[in-house]
């Protein structure tokens, strides 16, 4: 295999750019009719592709802020909280609140 050069490696990613938000797209367009669908005749909504979207999203977002934490590790001048922890605690906040609501509308229903 061949080692990338720059272009190609700028391609590459916007190739995968574009295939993350279409997966992304595709994920909530998946939860919002599974959400209709379950609001319209009265059935049990399913929780798999809300399930994925927060965990991608969550992903992604841990996933950069310890890049961004990694490159500047040894700058002097840039001196910032660590907002890996932060984002890993309000991810964390976040699936906790999203799976409370879901068991409570499931158990309601």
């Amino acid at each position: 295999m061949k080692k990338m050069d720059e272009m190609d490696r700028n391609i590459q990613l916007h190739a995968e750019e574009w295939g993350y938000k279409t997966v992304l797209l595709a994920l909530c367009v998946w939860t919002i009719f599974n959400a209709y669908q379950a609001y319209a005749n009265k059935t049990k909504i399913d929780m798999l592709p809300c399930l994925i979207l927060c965990l991608s999203i969550c992903v992604q977002v841990i996933s950069q802020a310890a890049m961004k934490q990694k490159m500047v590790a040894g700058d002097e001048e840039y001196k910032e909280p660590n907002k890996l922890v932060y984002a890993i605690f309000f991810a964390v906040v976040i699936v906790a609140v999203v799976l409370s609501l879901g068991v409570f509308f499931l158990l309601k229903v």
